[in-house]
């Protein structure tokens, strides 16, 4: 259905393509990495007829539909939907409007605003749509292992080296179980509604925590209010041995390099990640991966890559509207244990 031949394609100064071959036959699901200016979202334009190479054979054969992280809301009922919403509701209408078979399916980082469960409810979709053709332009490991047949990696593979450095920072307490935060019965309210409440818990030096759940607003107000002092009803003290570094969430790559940047230079031994990966590529999401397992120190972050959650965290707590569900374990050993489920599923009653 997609056949690219010896396609060639210069962007200003920058060369994207040069002699690049990419076939995709009826019914494949096909991935698309690599780093940042690669050029994974120029061969989906490519693909739709958005963009024409300076030379080489592009030939499709099939109805392209094109969806991208950043559903618009042209409607009323658009409107009033969060951006995870208007995303399951414009893939349901792709999916049940026409048959599978003569469609090709476009992808443009579809993970980045859903949740764990909305990630999921995507993979079964897809998985569902035995005959529809996909090509997906994803830094989601998870994802592109749950759903791609195969993967086409796109540019070189070098990237920057991410250290984090906290020698000058150790306790001088000998004691390995220091406890470094303690939370107690923390409230915040957003516009009137609660972004989290009755929040208690103690980090110990050295622990990799993930907040995890369905309350995006709460975990980034959690953060939030832990690195940079926003006000919260209830009280939290960190341990005097404590430097602290936050990392806010960002919205473009020059700022996440930026923000890691800062992370490398802090000197800190606690540090405060609110959605690290969101603007990285893939590349860089690994070596933030490698840099954060080998980091002596403790952090607490929230991001929505389960396989970057996996990697790092060594406890997660899940965190409600009306408390949180902690365990320590990794992601995945928390995502399926049932005692969790049902406790989690209690919050929410």
């Amino acid at each position: 259905m997609i056949d690219l031949k010896a396609v060639k394609l210069r962007l200003g100064t920058t060369l994207i393509f040069d002699d690049f071959n990419f076939k995709v036959d009826k019914g494949e699901k096909v991935g698309i990495i690599g780093g940042e200016g690669s050029g994974k979202s120029t061969l989906l334009d490519i693909i739709a007829g958005r963009e024409y190479p300076d030379s080489g054979k592009v030939r499709v054969t099939g109805q392209i539909v094109t969806i991208n992280r950043n559903i618009y809301a042209n409607s009323i009922e658009m409107a009033i939907l969060s951006p995870s919403e208007r995303f399951k509701l414009t893939m349901t209408k792709v999916l049940d409007e026409s048959d599978s078979d003569d469609k090709i399916l476009l992808l443009d980082e579809p993970t980045k605003n859903l949740n764990s469960d909305e990630v999921d409810w995507l993979i079964d979709s897809l998985k569902d749509a035995d005959n529809l053709t996909v090509v997906v332009a994803s830094n989601d490991r998870y994802f592109l292992k749950k759903v791609t047949t195969r993967t086409v990696t796109l540019g070189d593979s070098n990237v920057e080296k991410i250290t984090l450095h906290d020698s000058d920072l150790t306790s001088n307490s000998s004691d390995e179980m220091e406890d470094v935060l303690e939370v107690e019965n923390l409230l915040k309210m957003v516009d009137g509604e609660i972004a989290f409440q009755r929040v208690s818990f103690t980090i110990v030096r050295g622990q990799k925590v993930a907040l995890v759940g369905k309350n995006e607003v709460g975990k980034t107000k959690l953060l939030k209010a832990l690195g940079s002092g926003i006000e919260v009803r209830g009280n939290f003290t960190f341990a005097q041995t404590v430097k602290v570094a936050y990392m806010p969430r960002v919205f473009s790559s020059a700022a996440a390099k930026t923000e890691l940047e800062k992370l490398q230079t802090s000197g800190a031994n606690f540090l405060i990640l609110d959605n690290p990966t969101v603007c990285l590529d893939l590349l860089t999401i690994i070596e933030l991966e490698k840099a954060l397992r080998d980091f002596n120190g403790t952090v607490i972050f929230a991001d929505s890559d389960h396989e970057f959650i996996q990697a790092v965290a060594n406890r997660i707590i899940n965190l409600t509207t009306d408390g949180t569900v902690d365990r320590i374990s990794t992601y995945e050993e928390f995502l399926t244990n049932e005692t969790v489920k049902e406790q989690i599923t209690e919050k929410y009653k």
